[in-house]
């Protein structure tokens, strides 16, 4: 049995066909034809598929869809999407009729989730959350070993729970205040970035930033120069995503938390102050022996959609 992989975002759809071995056997990026229609959409990945099942002579499959949106993950249909354009769109049923092969959907972090879960962990961990660290922040749950998604496939918003006023903190990019997202997020790493490079414009920051864009990492190379005010940008956020983690090892008692993401990178920047957090937490036996660790596997996205589809398939 193979499973394809696809990882459908507002930029990218990253698709892979994976061996029972968990062995990747093709890997391929497209750009989202965000002006295709929604049935012109599940085509144009219906003929990847098919193109692919007979270069690889694939006679028995199933198809596993992680969507960078509201996902309807028992009828496998797209609701709606912050950067993506269609709405309810059947696509599970779309690709299956096109394809011949039961095809599961479900949103990006829920399907990462379970591929750290399964890849990089092996399911040594059983009760277990995973963020991911980008634009924005997302997230999955996995307990007693089973991906956990809510009554509506909506489960895991890590990136909105609120750690900051309703009415005076940073504003979100769902239209609310005080949420984590609108924190640790990267506009708001830009925004301070670029602040304190104004009010100190001698700074090895402010030298970096004449040279190039900000990014996060050009913010790690400045705290790995050890620029204060980088080391000061990486210091709030570690304590930002700290409060917001002691929440969750509180609700979940969770045996490890998973960082993924690009800005996962910069864990020697923001870690210490994160742990900090954590310290001095009063409930110590709920974060004695809570492991915090970082997803290895490239194009997790993907990975995960493809185990996603096996494991569900497997249930039916």
């Amino acid at each position: 049995m193979i499973s394809f992989g696809i990882d459908i975002g507002g930029t990218f759809v990253k698709v892979l066909a994976l061996n029972e071995k968990g062995e990747v056997l093709k890997n391929e990026k497209f750009e989202t034809p965000l002006k295709f229609s929604g049935q012109k959409f599940i085509k144009f990945l219906a003929d990847i598929v098919n193109a692919w099942k007979k270069e690889l002579k694939i006679k028995q499959g199933v198809i596993g869809l992680g969507i960078a949106g509201n996902t309807d993950h028992k009828n496998g249909i797209l609701r709606s999407a912050p950067n993506i354009p269609w709405r309810n769109l059947k696509i599970a049923e779309g690709l299956k009729n096109l394809t011949g092969f039961n095809t599961y959907a479900s949103n990006d972090a829920n399907v990462a989730a379970f591929g750290v879960y399964k890849k990089d962990l092996k399911g040594k961990y059983k009760d277990m959350l995973v963020l991911t660290l980008g634009t924005g922040v997302g997230g999955g749950i996995i307990i007693d070993g089973k991906l956990y998604q809510g009554a509506t496939g909506a489960a895991g918003e890590f990136g909105h729970i609120k750690i900051g006023d309703i009415k005076t903190g940073n504003l979100c990019g769902c239209g609310a205040r005080g949420c984590l997202e609108g924190y640790a997020c990267t506009s708001n790493l830009k925004k301070l970035t670029l602040q304190a490079a104004k009010e100190n414009p001698k700074s090895k920051l402010a030298v970096l930033l004449k040279k190039e864009e900000f990014s996060p990492k050009l913010l790690s190379e400045a705290a790995k120069a050890k620029d204060k005010l980088a080391l000061s940008v990486w210091q709030k956020y570690g304590t930002w995503l700290g409060l917001a983690i002691a929440n969750f090892v509180v609700l979940f008692n969770p045996q490890a938390i998973v960082l993924s993401g690009g800005i996962s990178a910069a864990k020697d920047y923001f870690m210490p102050s994160l742990k900090a957090v954590l310290k001095q937490q009063t409930m110590k036996a709920l974060f004695k022996d809570l492991k915090i660790l970082f997803s290895k596997t490239k194009d997790i996205g993907a990975v995960g959609a493809a185990l996603y589809a096996l494991s569900v398939d497997d249930e039916k």
